[in-house]
């Protein structure tokens, strides 16, 4: 199901989960950008994930996709991926989820970089098991 303005409040709240600090602001401009689709999952009327595919230059990129499963994240993946058929995607995953991992390799997809995760101070505490793609390596 696409997002709807109305479902902001309950996205604002699974982004904090997974993303670990409130980015209230930047949600609100990145789930309106020109070019994107964005995806929610519901189950029994909660929200279990969501995703928001992007154009970019050449393309299209995944990001963020946050769910409570793996089969949750690969029916948001394929909604991305339908939403872009014919173009390049792009989708970023924390190697420490392992079910990011298997999604990857389910539907061939390319491994082209790698990078790290950095924190200056502590970590934000967050369930990396919901982080199947991050939002952007861009925005640094």
């Amino acid at each position: 199901m696409k997002i709807e303005s109305e479902d902001f409040d309950e996205i604002k709240s699974y982004d904090i989960e997974c993303f670990g600090f409130d980015r209230a602001k930047f949600l609100k401009n990145w789930l309106t950008l020109p070019d994107r689709q964005s995806f929610k999952y519901l189950e029994n009327n909660a929200l279990k994930g969501f995703a928001v595919i992007r154009k970019v230059n050449i393309g299209f990129k995944i990001g963020p996709l946050f769910a409570d499963n793996d089969a949750i994240a690969e029916e948001l993946y394929r909604a991305c991926l339908n939403s872009a058929i014919g173009e390049p995607i792009y989708f970023d995953i924390p190697t420490v989820n392992k079910g990011a991992i298997q999604i990857v390799k389910k539907y061939n997809a390319q491994y082209t970089f790698e990078c790290a995760r950095m924190y200056y101070g502590n970590a934000p505490k967050i369930n990396m098991n919901k982080v199947y793609g991050i939002t952007s390596f861009e925005l640094g």
